[in-house]
């Protein structure tokens, strides 16, 4: 074998192991619930905003988090804690789906999140 076929193959070594790690870390979308059965581990939740309870957000005092009521799929409603600014029109997103972990009894830590904001069309 010369050379150029050896680097290619360890090219290719590469690009296998890089995929292989990538799917390891690859969050799972569940509901509350089911994340609450392992807290150490992160995953993805697809939520509604709960609009009787009240969002919590002060930028004065922490700019970087924002408290609101969730309700998954399954009709659990857990607090959500999230360590990112808070966006403007939030209360208007049809579907916010959380990244993070259960913390306590009734605690969502969320390290990121995604909105779906209501279709203008």
């Amino acid at each position: 074998m010369n050379i150029k076929h050896i680097v290619i193959l360890i090219i290719i070594a590469i690009g296998i192991g890089a995929i292989v790690a990538t799917y390891g870390d690859s969050s799972t979308t569940v509901n509350f619930e089911q994340a609450a059965k392992n807290p150490d581990k992160s995953y993805h939740v697809k939520t509604t905003l709960v609009k009787d309870r009240e969002i919590e957000y002060d930028p004065q005092v922490d700019p970087e988090k924002f408290v609101f009521y969730g309700q998954d799929d399954a009709g659990n409603i857990r607090r959500v804690i999230c360590l990112k600014e808070k966006p403007f029109d939030f209360e208007r997103a049809e579907e916010i789906k959380v990244i993070g972990h259960v913390s306590g009894e009734d605690e969502f830590i969320a390290t990121d999140f995604q909105t779906k904001c209501p279709s203008k069309y």
